[in-house]
């Protein structure tokens, strides 16, 4: 629909929205954490795995692209070939996910691994704002359409004859009521266990719908169903067993993360430091006069008792 900004074609309008997503994720993420006083180590370590999970993640859209395309031509021509050409956000999704579990898992430590499904429920929003932004992205490019129509809804893209359902748009309207509802119940209800099974649930439910008058195909990854469908369905059953771990068994992940040992140098240098500084201990002084030997010592009577002055 607006695939240039002004026209330039340096300029194209994917790519600067998808940024603006990106930063507004970002950006959303540090409000959110300065909201909830999150701590500077736990901010500092999620916000840096976040970015490496948004740098993976774009490489596994990237791929995961690549292999719907090679379904497609494989289905179509019978012909095998893996190429780039462009983004899927399930792709995306699935990799950046699998990148902040696995981060958290072998790089965070003690309090901020304990912080982690705090950390990922406010990430979950930025997700939402991320993928709004991309969406539109997509409308502009105008990829990601859906299937020819005569409703009133459709709308005609350049070098299409026919009308189309934007289901761009669809989706844009719908992650910003998710998006709303999300910080609501984060800012105004004050909580957050319930975000991620919610973003996962109400996502999968959409998708699998609206995939059903998606006209752009992606080949067919198990019988009746788009790869995305098949990708949603298991979205849905992680996030129904997140819920139930949470809310049914008070399971909270890497909740009960233990405190990293002590450095076993650190400790024995300690260890070997306590008795020299006691024995530099010295006797405190309260002003009282110690005796050293026996002419220091003060005349006493014959009783043992000093003499009283007059």
């Amino acid at each position: 629909m607006y695939p240039y900004l002004f026209g330039v074609e340096r300029l194209p309008m994917y790519g600067i929205l998808l940024a603006v997503g990106l930063l507004s994720a970002v950006l959303l993420f540090k409000i959110i954490c300065n909201v909830k006083k999150v701590d500077d180590k736990t901010y500092s370590f999620y916000s840096l795995l976040a970015i490496v999970s948004i740098a993976l993640g774009i490489l596994g859209a990237a791929l995961f692209q690549a292999f719907y395309d090679m379904i497609e031509l494989y289905t179509t021509q019978k012909i095998l070939k893996f190429e780039f050409s462009g983004l899927t956000f399930m792709g995306g999704l699935i990799t950046g996910v699998v990148s902040f579990v696995l981060g958290t898992f072998i790089f965070a430590k003690g309090q901020v691994k304990r912080n982690f499904f705090e950390c990922a429920s406010y990430a979950a929003p930025c997700i939402v704002i991320g993928h709004m932004f991309g969406r539109l992205g997509c409308f502009c490019a105008g990829c990601c359409y859906g299937k020819r129509t005569n409703s009133f809804l459709g709308m005609q893209f350049p070098g299409d004859p026919y009308k189309v359902y934007p289901t761009q748009l669809f989706e844009v309207i719908f992650l910003a009521v998710l998006l709303a509802v999300m910080l609501v119940l984060l800012f105004k209800f004050k909580i957050h266990k319930p975000l991620l099974p919610i973003y996962g649930c109400s996502y999968a439910v959409y998708r699998f719908l609206i995939e059903f008058i998606r006209g752009d195909s992606r080949g067919t990854f198990i019988p009746g169903l788009t790869p995305s469908q098949f990708q949603v369905i298991l979205l849905a059953l992680a996030a129904i067993a997140l819920a139930v771990l949470v809310y049914r068994f008070n399971i909270i992940p890497f909740s009960k993360a233990p405190d990293p040992a002590p450095n076993p140098k650190k400790r024995r240098a300690a260890e070997n430091a306590a008795p020299e500084s006691a024995e530099h201990i010295s006797a405190p002084d309260y002003g009282v006069d110690t005796p050293n030997d026996e002419n220091s010592q003060e005349p006493h009577s014959e009783t043992g008792l000093s003499e009283p002055n007059d």
